[in-house]
C-alpha cells in the first residue's frame, strides 16, 4: 500500500496487515501522529469516546491505555452515554474512530503484583489483543511499574512468537519505576528480537532528553531496520500550546516516524487544544484537517 497514514481510509485500515502499516507510517515522513487514550476513564464529552475524539481531532493511531484484556467484554468506559451498552468493545472503537488501534501491554518484572494480569504482559494477553484485531501493540510501562529495558526485550520476544503480524512498538517513554535508559545497545537487541518500531522519551520531556540526544537515538533506531517514535509521556500533554509545538517540531526534526503526546489531559485523554497543535505542527493545516475530517 503506497498511502501515507493520514490518507488512509476505514477500509483501508479493515484490510491491512503488519508490512502495510509500517509501510504507510514510513512514506509518511515524520507525519504521523499517534494519541493514548486511557480507557477506564469517563470521556470529557457527551455521546463520544475518547478514541472517536482523538480521531475527530487528528490522531492516526489511538493507543488504549489501561486496558484490561482479559475483561471479557474488554470493556471501555463511556458507552452509556451512547445508549448503546454498558460499556463499549475494541470492535466498537474501531468501528466508531476508524483508526489504526493498538493498546499497552506492560512486561512487569517477575513477582510484581501491582497490576491486573489483563494489562500485564503475557502469552494470553498477546493472544487475546490478536482476537480483537488490535493493529499494534506497544511494550512500555506506565509510571511506577518497573518496567526496565530487559523486561521489554523478553517480552519483543514472546510477543512475536506468538504472532508474526501484530506491529510491535517496544521502549520507555519516561523512567517507569526503574530511572530512564538511553543505553544504544539494546536498539540492535529489540530489532533482532522483533521489534518494528522503537521509542524513547521526546525532547524536554524527562531529564537530560534534549535535540541532540533524540537524534542519535532515532539515527541508531532506523540503522537498525526499525521506525522511531518519541513520545510525551510525562503529563506535559498537559502543558501550553507552544511547548507542544517545540516539542512536536524538534521530535520531527530529530527523525521520528511517529510523534506520541500522551493521556494526561482531562477524561483520559491529553488536551484536545494540544492534541490539534500537534498535528498542525507535524503536518500542515492541509493534512491535518484532512485527518479530521475523518475520511472514508
Amino acid at each position: 500500500m503506497k498511502k501515507r497514514i493520514f490518507d488512509l481510509t476505514r477500509q483501508d485500515i479493515a484490510t491491512m496487515g503488519r508490512k502495510e502499516i509500517v509501510n504507510c507510517i514510513k512514506i509518511s515522513e515524520g507525519r504521523t501522529m499517534m494519541v493514548e487514550n486511557v480507557v477506564s476513564m469517563e470521556p470529557p464529552l457527551d455521546l463520544v469516546s475518547g478514541a472517536e475524539i482523538a480521531a475527530a481531532f487528528g490522531a492516526d493511531m489511538i493507543t488504549l491505555n489501561v486496558l484490561d484484556l482479559l475483561d471479557p467484554r474488554a470493556a471501555v468506559n463511556g458507552a452509556e452515554a451512547h445508549g448503546v451498552a454498558d460499556h463499549f468493545t475494541v470492535a466498537d472503537l474501531k468501528q466508531l474512530s476508524g483508526r489504526i488501534l493498538g493498546c499497552n501491554l506492560e512486561p512487569v518484572p517477575q513477582g510484581f503484583t501491582d497490576i491486573t494480569p489483563g494489562r500485564a504482559l503475557s502469552a494470553e494477553t498477546v493472544e487475546r489483543a490478536v482476537e480483537l484485531g488490535l493493529n499494534y501493540i506497544m511494550l512500555t510501562g506506565n509510571p511506577g511499574m518497573a518496567v526496565s529495558q530487559e523486561t521489554i526485550l523478553d517480552a519483543i520476544a514472546l510477543t512475536r512468537s506468538i504472532s508474526k503480524d501484530i506491529v510491535i512498538i517496544a521502549g520507555k517513554m519516561h523512567g517507569g519505576g526503574v530511572g530512564n535508559d538511553y543505553n544504544t545497545d539494546f536498539i540492535p537487541q529489540f530489532a533482532e528480537a522483533g521489534a518494528d518500531i522503537m521509542m524513547f522519551p521526546a525532547p524536554f520531556t524527562t531529564p537530560g532528553m534534549n535535540p541532540a540526544l533524540a537524534t542519535s537515538l532515532m539515527t541508531a533506531v532506523h540503522e537498525a531496520g526499525m521506525l522511531g517514535m518519541l513520545a510525551i509521556g510525562t503529563s506535559q500533554e498537559g502543558a501550553s500550546e507552544s511547548f507542544i509545538e517545540k516539542v512536536a517540531s524538534e521530535s520531527k526534526g530529530a527523525g521520528a516516524d511517529i510523534v506520541h503526546i500522551g493521556d494526561g489531559g482531562y477524561g483520559g485523554l491529553a488536551v484536545l487544544e494540544n492534541i490539534m497543535r500537534m498535528g498542525i505542527t507535524i503536518r500542515g493545516r492541509r493534512h491535518q484537517f484532512k485527518r479530521m475530517a475523518n475520511r472514508r
